[in-house]
């Protein structure tokens, strides 16, 4: 029966820092969800378990990269990634009058293999000929295709990595709907709210180890909250008994020196042996130094116990994104769009008008140009008819974090990028989103999905002149933390933003007040 059991495994990081240490994981029959904090390792970690590391496998495993895949880069066409290349170019010969044997060998029975080819693309939303080149389709698209081959594998177990990045919601629910027919264990790596609410039982990956949730999300949730509640409680019991200890001390400290004053006070008087008094002395410094000895241990034990609550506290704390506000535009409207249209699509052209400090959310299923509109909208795409006209500046995030330096620091990369800022307030704000002290000097190219998207994020909005932010899909990547950290900056963000995102509950804490659907043509 297959079966993955992982016992003890470490890994240490380039410059010596341990990224976790004698993790113990039993995958269940079913879907097992995997969550954490960006960077703390769950990639890593699902590395590991894919042979890396001391693990014991039975069965065939089938894996997910939440990063494209080095093939889909090439000139490698739908039919190549399919495995069918072969196959329709024996079709093709047969049908020009080829009498070869081998195409028939190679053909076999799959007469209907580019009808049932077609039925595949069509139930995967992909429209585009199997013999175009994987790399054209869009990023919801490209994950569907790499899924349905993971999916229709022999494989007995699926590590998915953050599966439903660039899923629309009909995608989520195709995913949802592929991991629930799998017969096998899947471990599902993700932030997505909707898709942990279908699993059976949730581990959570910490600096301080691994532990596991029976349950979907929301049991998840719920017992997290309640665990960092009793942790703040028995912090502040330690806390409060370390002051009581304290208090006490310092109350012996004092009755020993009215004691001594009495006692030097006695002896003065010579109403009493100085034999006697001697003895009381000593009497008295012994018990006093019983009584400062047992209260040091005890003292000992509280600090050692509230250093270890204070780092899983430290480990659970809150991260925030401060955004810089936006400068005052006396504008009316920011962008004005006139039946805009991609020259090479056939969706319904796009009008709109939007005001000032407007929140906007572009939705629309994948492939439909939604970054498209983006990249047009900051001027990096001239391939659409229409007009768009800007009375701002735009600065744009892309999903791929291309406005990252890969070989320059944390540091470098925020200051070099946002002009006027001193390296102390630079610090001040890296520390908001999980970079403190030494963290600030790692390479870009060595942070996770997930803190790529923060700094990323922290750059783009501190830059001067730029209210109008182009968010494509800023929310991909990040933990569930990080996505409640960012929608906390922008609900206090003073600007305007048009966003990218399939993920319902995210975009529903924001506070939309302007919606665009690409493939309808909408007007405000």
């Amino acid at each position: 029966m297959p079966a993955l059991v992982a016992h003890q495994l470490s890994f240490q990081l380039d410059s010596g820092e341990w990224l976790f240490k004698n993790l113990n994981l039993t995958l269940p029959l079913g879907i097992t969800g995997l969550v954490g904090r960006n960077g703390v390792g769950k990639s890593v970690l699902v590395s590991l378990l894919l042979g890396k590391g001391s693990v014991q496998c039975q069965g065939k495993i089938g894996h997910y990269s939440q990063l494209p895949s080095d093939l889909l880069r090439e000139e490698l066409r739908i039919s190549d990634f399919l495995g069918i290349s072969d196959k329709l170019r024996a079709l093709r010969s047969i049908e020009a009058g080829s009498t070869e044997q081998c195409d028939f060998d190679i053909l076999a029975d799959d007469w209907d293999i580019e009808t049932r080819t077609r039925k595949v693309l069509d139930t995967l939303r992909i429209k585009a000929d199997v013999g175009i080149p994987c790399h054209t389709l869009s990023g919801g698209q490209l994950a569907r295709l790499q899924l349905h081959r993971l999916f229709t594998s022999d494989a007995d177990i699926l590590l998915l990595d953050e599966p439903s990045n660039h899923l629309d919601t009909a995608g989520k629910e195709w995913l949802i709907e592929q991991c629930q027919e799998f017969s096998g264990r899947i471990l599902l790596v993700s932030h997505d709210r909707q898709l942990l609410r279908h699993v059976q039982g949730i581990y959570q990956l910490t600096r301080l180890g691994l532990s596991f949730f029976k349950g979907g999300f929301d049991n998840y949730l719920a017992r997290s909250d309640e665990q960092a509640s009793a942790l703040d409680r028995q912090i502040h019991r330690y806390r409060q008994e370390q002051k009581k200890i304290d208090r006490q001390a310092q109350l012996n400290r004092e009755k020993a020196q009215q004691r001594e004053s009495q006692g030097n006070s006695i002896r003065k008087s010579g109403s009493q042996p100085k034999v006697l008094m001697d003895a009381k002395k000593d009497n008295a410094g012994r018990t006093q130094g019983k009584l400062a000895t047992s209260q040091a241990v005890r003292l000992g034990h509280i600090q050692e116990s509230l250093q270890t609550l204070e780092q899983q506290q430290e480990v659970l704390k809150a991260q925030a994104l401060y955004l810089q506000p936006a400068d005052q535009v006396k504008k009316r409207f920011l962008l004005h769009i006139e039946d805009y249209s991609l020259n090479h699509g056939d969706a319904q052209p796009v009008s709109l008008r939007l005001p000032y400090a407007a929140r906007c959310h572009l939705a629309g299923a994948n492939g439909c140009g939604k970054s498209s509109l983006l990249k047009a909208i900051h001027g990096k795409l001239s391939d659409y008819s229409g007009i768009i006209r800007l009375n701002t500046n735009t600065v744009y995030l892309d999903q791929h974090f291309g406005l990252l330096i890969p070989d320059d620091s944390i540091l470098e990369n925020l200051i070099n990028y946002s002009q006027g800022l001193s390296e102390n307030d630079a610090r001040l704000l890296l520390a908001g989103i999980g970079f403190r002290r030494d963290a600030v000097y790692r390479k870009a190219s060595h942070l996770s999905g997930g803190e790529k998207m923060k700094l990323s994020m922290l750059m783009v909005s501190h830059i001067e002149h730029s209210p109008l932010l182009l968010l494509d899909e800023p929310d991909n990547h990040l933990d569930i933390a990080s996505k409640q950290m960012l929608v906390d900056a922008l609900r206090a963000y003073n600007g305007a933003f048009i966003l990218v995102s399939h993920d319902t509950d995210f975009v529903g804490e924001l506070g939309i007040n302007e919606h665009i659907l690409m493939g309808q043509t909408i007007c405000h």
